[in-house]
């Protein structure tokens, strides 16, 4: 896809560029909306997804109308991943690259989810605010 303009794909400066620089196993970047999260999660995988062979990411949202409503996770990919060689799979919810990468986005709307992904083998996790039902939590691992 040619896109008749250069855009620059960048963090803004602050707390997403921070997030973005870390070099923690574990990276907890939190906020009111509009601080840019989605944006950097977005990003995130990309200094590896294009270069590193079967580089896996998945990014998990409490349910998938989370990941595909307008302005969603889904959408912030489509203006971001095409430019640097993705190409989207819709009906699996992920991109692929041609090194083998990949970014998968699902949801763990319900406990037993959470066995769905036992074994995989995933490089790189972003959880996007996931909570169970009131009083109880998501477990992942």
């Amino acid at each position: 896809m040619a896109f008749p303009f250069a855009a620059k794909i960048a963090a803004q400066p602050g707390p997403q560029t921070a997030f973005l620089r870390s070099g923690a196993d574990i990276c907890i970047y939190g906020g009111a909306a509009g601080g840019g999260k989605t944006a950097a999660l977005i990003l995130e995988p990309l200094r590896h997804v294009g270069r590193v062979a079967n580089f896996t990411a998945v990014f998990f949202r409490r349910t998938m109308p989370q990941i595909t409503n307008p302005g969603a996770l889904w959408d912030e990919s489509l203006s971001v991943y095409p430019r640097l060689g993705g190409t989207p799979h819709v009906r699996l919810r992920e991109w692929r690259w041609r090194c083998g990468g990949k970014i998968k986005f699902s949801h763990l709307q319900f406990e037993t989810t959470v066995y769905d992904w036992q074994g995989a083998q995933i490089t790189l996790i972003g959880l996007v605010r996931i909570t169970g039902s009131p009083g109880r939590e998501v477990r992942v691992g």
